[in-house]
């Protein structure tokens, strides 16, 4: 048997469940054991767990899973969570933090011990304003990849019904969040690795309503911070909102994403948003 120890943190109610290695060990966690710690009824229950290990080039490295035991992509809110985690054990160094996560290294601040920022790169891509068939209907969605690849969908391009479609979603009310998210999460066109689905709805320039069908966890979550920061890129390239951007999640948190443009590009993208450590324990496997 092993025993670690650990915290169930959580992002605007994205949760998960950290394990800190970083003092030493090389553990690793097969896919049946992450399975079972974020399972909700027999384990700890997560939309994901975060590994952290010693790293040279940074203060540590996160290793990231989903909840179905799938290596993860980037995750915002999981990145938020450290961020908030590793400010309370002290490991920041001149008011930030510095952490690999993939290939890549990010940095985060807790400013007057508020919320915890998370400094994203610039999307690696964009696509906007192509036709996908889902739903019995055609209509326009778009795509960016922020470290984790979103579909963006505005529901105000879903057809109600696949007979009327001048007739379009308004708001979320009978809007099929499960059912299209996990028609367009396997869509064909996104084979074989699929992705995330956001969808959205514009309230006014600065601010979005959210809701998110994450693959890894393979249903809503209750936030999602690559696809609100996905969410906001693609909606101000739209001409739909302009930074600083809040958006609604389904927890009743708000997300907010800001950034620049700088010599016709994109700069200083940051994901800022509420970030709470619950409790903390020791597992058995």
């Amino acid at each position: 048997m092993r025993y670690f120890n650990f915290c169930k943190v959580n992002g605007a109610g994205n949760d998960f469940i950290l394990i800190d290695l970083i003092s030493g060990g090389e553990e690793s966690f097969s896919r049946e054991e992450v399975i079972h710690l974020c399972d909700r009824r027999k384990g700890i229950g997560a939309d994901g767990l975060l590994i952290l290990y010693p790293a040279q080039d940074a203060g540590f490295f996160v290793d990231f899973y989903n909840a179905d035991g799938s290596n993860g992509s980037l995750c915002g809110n999981g990145a938020r969570c450290i961020i908030k985690y590793a400010f309370e054990q002290g490991m920041d160094r001149d008011g930030e933090v510095r952490f690999q996560f993939g290939e890549k290294i990010y940095r985060g601040e807790l400013p007057n011990g508020g919320e915890p920022v998370f400094h994203l790169n610039r999307p690696a891509r964009l696509k906007k304003g192509f036709k996908i068939k889902a739903h019995n209907s055609l209509f326009t969605a778009h795509f960016c990849d922020t470290g984790s690849p979103h579909l963006i969908v505005d529901i105000n391009d879903v057809p109600v019904d696949h007979r009327y479609p001048g007739k379009t979603f308004s708001d979320f009310t009978g809007f099929p969040v499960d059912g299209l998210g996990r028609e367009l999460r396997y869509h064909p066109d996104f084979a074989p690795q699929g992705l995330n689905v956001n969808f959205i709805k514009t309230v006014d320039e600065h601010n979005l309503i959210i809701r998110t069908w994450e693959r890894g966890v393979e249903g809503e979550t209750d936030a999602c911070g690559t696809g609100s920061t996905a969410a906001a890129i693609v909606m101000f390239a739209l001409g739909k909102v302009t930074p600083p951007v809040k958006l609604l999640t389904k927890s009743g948190d708000t997300l907010i994403i800001n950034f620049e443009i700088l010599d016709n590009k994109l700069e200083n993208l940051s994901l800022t948003g509420p970030a709470e450590i619950n409790f903390r324990g020791t597992v058995e496997l």
